[in-house]
């Protein structure tokens, strides 16, 4: 179940979200590799599927790994260029 939900959080929150290393905007398995523990660290009581995710990453971007800062760049400058 926790896996489950953490998955979920990784594609509901991908407009917010990147892959680093050049991996294409729908390639998400970069943020759920690098972004899960940030998500139930700073945003693990919101329910995965909902927008409020997306506005707790940007909130608490600051705080977040490096790894999971890189993909969520990376992940925008996807969307921006797909």
């Amino acid at each position: 179940m926790l896996v489950r939900t953490a998955f979920a959080l990784l594609l509901t929150t991908a407009a917010a979200v990147a892959a680093p290393n050049g991996a294409t905007p729908t390639d998400r398995s970069e943020l759920k590799k690098y972004c899960t523990g940030d998500y139930f660290t700073y945003c693990g009581d919101l329910a995965p599927d909902g927008p409020e995710v997306q506005a707790c990453f940007r909130q608490n971007k600051a705080k977040l790994t490096p790894n999971c800062q890189a993909a969520i760049t990376a992940y925008t400058k996807g969307q921006k260029r797909g």
